[in-house]
């Protein structure tokens, strides 16, 4: 029996996560976007459009991991403040087809740099603050890459109830 590859494990799980974040768009009508969520800090809109941060920020991780063993680390509160801005000013005025394509351009990114690494170097990680339990501690790359499904999976669940208006 041939041994399928990390990469190609994780080639499979992202081209998942990716449909499957194109049929939760698909799903949720945008008459809901500005809807509150179980989320109490964002609405629709503005969940849909986080969804495509983490794919578009795995290579800029891979570039520092990969050369540093190292990411940059701001203070918690600046973290916090910068990932609810993005997604707040992100989510403006979003519709279904400006989200697919930021997801898809993120993944195709995401994908480019999946296919930079040689099977040795999955162990090599740095150490992440725990401001997503999703993503803390040491974090290899293989774990890296793991994150997007992860990270999509957590805030899907809480666009269920949206989902399910249609």
């Amino acid at each position: 029996m041939e041994k399928i590859s990390i990469k190609e494990v994780l080639r499979k799980e992202l081209t998942e996560t990716k449909v499957l974040y194109h049929e939760l768009l698909s799903s949720v009508p945008i008459e809901s976007y500005s809807m509150p969520t179980s989320n109490p800090a964002w609405n629709v809109a503005e969940i849909l459009f986080h969804i495509c941060l983490a794919p578009r920020y795995i290579a800029s991780d891979v570039v520092f991991i990969r050369r540093f063993s190292w990411i940059p680390k701001p203070p918690a509160f600046l973290f916090h403040a910068l990932n609810e801005w993005m997604t707040k000013k992100g989510a403006i005025g979003v519709t279904p087809q400006y989200l697919a394509e930021k997801y898809d351009e993120a993944h195709e990114r995401m994908m480019k740099s999946l296919n930079t690494i040689s099977e040795e170097v999955w162990g090599k990680g740095a150490d992440y603050p725990g401001w997503d339990p999703l993503l803390s501690g040491y974090v290899t790359l293989e774990r890296l890459f793991h994150y997007p499904a992860e990270h999509f999976r957590t805030h899907a669940q809480e666009l269920k109830f949206v989902a399910a208006l249609r």
